[in-house]
């Protein structure tokens, strides 16, 4: 029986204009890949997005919560790409982060402007 992991697609802007959805599959393989979209492609990439597996979307912090049991990826977990795989994870963890940094404030009380949105 294969075991199922979540995996997400998390989304940030860049630039305040452009947006990526990076999207990390954990098992049986492990493929972490990078969408570039823009606002106004946005919604359309999202229903692209829903088409795979969606077991859940989260409009607030805008992250896709998946499930799955095997499919596509770079390739099998084995020692010889344990350090691509892990780098790729850092990678996404460090971009999800900075996200909830940028709108922690905004995700606890949407009301509630940052200090720079004050200043202005």
């Amino acid at each position: 029986m294969l075991k199922e992991y979540d995996f997400r697609y998390s989304v940030h802007e860049v630039d305040g204009k452009s947006f990526e959805l990076i999207e990390c599959k954990t098992w049986p393989r492990l493929n972490v890949q990078v969408l570039d979209t823009t606002p106004e492609r946005f919604a359309e990439d999202v229903a692209a997005v829903k088409a795979r597996s969606m077991c859940g979307y989260t409009e607030e912090d805008k992250t896709f919560i998946l499930k799955h049991a095997g499919g596509e990826g770079n390739g099998e977990l084995k020692q010889s790409n344990l350090d691509e795989i892990y780098d790729g994870m850092v990678e996404i963890m460090k971009a999800a982060v900075k996200w909830w940094q940028l709108n922690r404030l905004r995700l606890r009380n949407p009301k509630t402007a940052f200090w720079s949105d004050m200043a202005k």
